[in-house]
């Protein structure tokens, strides 16, 4: 598995990080942009996070220091946490700030991707196994400590994307020990995961992202996929065309916006804000090539 982790990037209160991201560096205009949105693209081939005014798309700076900055997503209140996958740990930053403010460890796995439940705000990271097995697993740190609880579901291999609902529902999607894809649901205020049964198999890495409605569900290249949940089930109810991408693997849904990162593998290493559900071409494009390997976008807002 950690070859396959490793082809795909070429998952008390919080301790308070040291010196292990270095800050930020000047780009484009001044930092102190006071822009209520911004949107945070990390790009793992350069091991930094560009932060842009939302929707302009100008670039106001760029975070460095990085250990591998797979994914990234923000919660209510406007920070974003970064996974500093292989240093196996997520980063807490303010918004528009420019060092961490806490550090959430999960030794023994590669963080992955992120989501933070909106009605307790506490964070939930998949993660890939470092053990012989390479079992990953999804923790879980309770608003305000830096100890995980660690889930892991039968027959689940690899725990890939995950999503919070309004109602605090954590979603995942994954691999089991044949590579297939699975998703699993761990209820409000439950003990274990279930299984969710759902009519379609994805080939890719899909991102997922509650959008208040549906859970959405990407194909790894250039389709969305909503599906209604009742119980036990997940049911297609529509598709959301992303014309002119090539390779979306996690994308953030902000209202009737969808952003995604296009790359790696032989994408145009940009990033895409499309009108949601309505998908067809991208309204605007950011970086335009410029990045090397866009991986993870997050909205942050703040009142």
């Amino acid at each position: 598995m950690l070859g396959f982790l490793a082809a795909v990037l070429a998952g008390c209160g919080p301790a308070l990080v040291g010196g292990a991201v270095s800050g930020v560096r000047a780009a484009g205009e001044s930092h102190a942009s006071n822009a209520k949105s911004l949107l945070y693209i990390t790009d793992v081939g350069t091991d930094e996070v560009y932060v842009y005014s939302y929707p302009g798309g100008a670039l106001l700076q760029t975070l460095v220091g990085f250990n591998s900055p797979v994914r990234d997503c923000s919660d209510a209140s406007g920070n974003v946490y970064i996974t500093n996958t292989e240093s196996e740990e997520i980063l807490k930053f303010a918004h528009d700030g420019e060092k961490p403010i806490a550090t959430f460890s999960d030794p023994g796995y590669l963080p992955w991707d992120c989501s933070v439940d909106p009605t307790s705000g506490a964070l939930a990271a998949t993660g890939y196994g470092t053990s012989a097995s390479n079992t990953g697993s999804v923790a879980i740190f309770a608003l305000d400590t830096d100890t995980p609880k660690v889930y892991h579901a039968p027959d689940v291999q690899a725990y890939l994307f995950c999503t919070y609902d309004r109602e605090g529902n954590l979603f995942v999607d994954g691999l089991d020990h044949t590579y297939k894809f699975v998703l699993i649901e761990l209820r409000k205020g439950a003990a274990k995961f279930d299984r969710i049964a759902i009519d379609q198999q994805f080939g890719a890495w899909g991102g997922l992202q509650w959008d208040g409605q549906y859970l959405a569900i990407g194909d790894g290249s250039s389709a969305i996929y909503d599906f209604a949940i009742q119980g036990k089930k997940a049911t297609q109810r529509r598709v959301v065309q992303l014309k002119d991408a090539i390779d979306v693997a996690q994308f953030w849904i902000d209202g009737t916006t969808l952003v995604a990162p296009d790359g790696p593998n032989g994408a145009k290493h940009d990033a895409g804000l499309w009108a949601y559900p309505k998908g067809g071409r991208p309204r605007k494009l950011i970086g335009k090539g410029s990045f090397q390997n866009p991986s993870g976008a997050t909205v942050s807002t703040v009142q």
